[in-house]
């Protein structure tokens, strides 16, 4: 056989393809998971032959239409190994190197049957290690940054069928240009990424009042190692979860009503009635779901609720059912102003019976603001903060969204060197799109005004800040591509984004790796 015939004996026929939300489906013409890098080359020399795109996916949980395509895709799912442990002279960490496919679920387990573990985790693990690198995956917490900071190297199977391995020391260019590549460089296809040994997360979980966090909301960010705040706004209330690496014993999990699945049906329904039968009830159902699930009174600083987990159930969350998610990045220091804003066209469009938006409102922060040219010493930020990470490289993805600040060195870390993280989801309740433009749209605004720019991965829908983002029409239909980010990539960002692109360029000459083209040059990517 040639290789035509080799890469579609690989390939499985009639494959739907669709976010984990069902936001957008696809039927590509080949969907292909190979198992070894020889099949990998196989595929992408059938696609220069054939002038195909490729198109790479993992678990979907990207709720846009970036993987949508109607050529080849590509998923990794049976390319998932882990390959060697390196353990470091010093017993602080050990490196890892995995075939790029392995979900983050899957690597938790494979680190923990060693005693070891991620330092830092996002919301969920199902992702792939390349999926979460590729889009900008975060955690929260002002100690550590990005999740690619735990990635040490990633070798690259590029459109001409070679092999390249980049680092901060190898083609450091390149490195931070694959740490959020989008997938439009070539395919990640292994990943070594740093460990460290497997800890319990020790966390306190109180009820604050909206106004008794923006008192707070300079201490707040940096009184414990992990911080993550749910704002539920016609509560007025917030959770606020805080948290610390620890070897205590685990304890009991905390009871949460919708953990089963009587009531988590329960709260979908709910959210039913907020959607299809009376919206004007979200504000009730917001205060009831809270009250039922935590109480009602603060207790924020006497009292609250403590457990020890261990370190993949303490930094995840349950994030329930399916989902829109429009999350962006900003300084975290105006934050107070930003939440004001927001609070304020919320209770406004209330008012009006606009529209209601679905909480919690999920408020993060992290600590991007590493040397973006240089490495640093894996050993510098422990030292200088006594927690932390223990980086794996410490350089700026040429793509990150999150601000530039200042580098906090060995001074203290404070609000001024963060990022906050805002994300506000809008469930599909048993599949039913609620109502989302205007919602989105002046949300956008918002954030474009403090100097925002969009996670990569999420339901962004416009680009400038005078005037609505989106065209609010048929009866507020969501609308969910709206002219993306093209009109201000350049001004955004920068030198770093011309490299971007000009190193896609070099190694892509072809554009085998513009599958969904049209998300791509909708935001300026090409």
């Amino acid at each position: 056989m040639n290789v035509l015939d080799d890469a579609r004996a690989l390939a499985l026929p009639n494959h739907l393809h669709h976010t984990w939300a069902r936001t957008y489906f696809c039927r590509p013409e080949l969907y292909f998971q190979p198992s070894s890098v020889d099949q990998l080359q196989t595929i992408v020399r059938a696609a220069n032959l054939a002038r195909k795109t490729l198109m790479l996916t993992g678990a979907g949980h990207s709720p846009s239409d970036m993987t949508m395509t109607s050529q080849w895709l590509v998923n990794l799912d049976r390319f998932n190994s882990a390959l060697s442990f390196s353990r470091h002279e010093s017993g602080l960490f050990t490196d890892v190197r995995v075939e790029a496919g392995i979900r983050i679920y899957q690597l938790n387990a494979v680190l923990a049957s060693r005693g070891l573990a991620l330092q830092n985790l996002g919301s969920i693990s199902e992702q792939s290690i390349a999926g979460l690198i590729s889009t900008g995956t975060h955690g929260s917490s002002a100690f550590h940054g990005l999740l690619s900071q735990q990635v040490v190297d990633i070798t690259i199977l590029l459109a001409s069928g070679d092999l390249v391995t980049v680092s901060p020391a190898t083609n450091p260019d390149l490195f931070r240009a694959a740490l959020l590549s989008l997938g439009k460089l070539g395919i990640i296809t292994h990943v070594t990424v740093r460990s460290i040994p497997s800890f319990t997360v020790h966390s306190f979980q109180e009820i604050v009042d909206f106004d008794t966090l923006k008192r707070d909301w300079e201490s707040i960010w940096t009184s414990k190692e992990y911080v993550r705040v749910w704002w539920y706004p016609y509560s007025r209330k917030c959770i606020l979860w805080r948290a610390e690496k620890s070897h205590k014993q685990l304890s009991a999990p905390r009871h949460s009503f919708y953990e089963g699945w009587l009531g988590r049906t329960f709260l979908e329904c709910l959210f039913f009635i907020g959607v299809s039968m009376y919206p004007p009830a979200m504000p009730a159902i917001e205060r009831f779901v809270f009250k039922l699930q935590y109480g009602w009174d603060e207790t924020y600083n006497t009292g609250g609720s403590e457990a020890v987990q261990n370190s993949v159930e303490g930094l995840n969350m349950d994030c329930l059912f399916h989902q829109f998610v429009n999350e962006w990045a900003l300084p975290l220091a105006p934050g107070v102003a930003v939440l004001d804003e927001i609070d304020t066209l919320v209770s406004a469009a209330c008012a009006s019976h606009e529209y209601y938006v679905h909480a919690p409102i999920e408020v993060r922060c992290s600590n991007c603001s590493v040397p973006y040219t240089t490495p640093a010493s894996p050993f510098s930020v422990i030292e200088s903060f006594g927690i932390g990470p223990i980086p794996g490289n410490t350089l700026r993805p040429l793509l990150d969204y999150s601000p530039t600040l200042p580098y906090a060195d060995s001074k203290p870390i404070t609000n001024e060197n963060l990022t906050l993280y805002i994300n506000a989801t809008m469930y599909r309740p048993f599949a039913v799109d609620p109502p989302i433009a205007q919602w989105y749209a002046e949300f956008e605004n918002v954030m474009v005004k403090y100097h925002g720019k969009p996670h990569w991965a999420k339901n962004f829908v416009g680009e400038v800040p005078s005037g609505p983002l989106v065209d609010i029409t048929d009866n507020n239909k969501p609308v969910l591509t709206g002219s993306g980010l093209a009109a201000v990539f350049s001004t955004w960002y920068g030198g770093d984004g011309a490299l971007f692109k000009k190193l896609r360029e070099s190694v892509d000459p072809t554009g085998l790796f513009l599958g969904g083209k049209d998300w791509a040059i909708r935001n300026g990517i090409i």
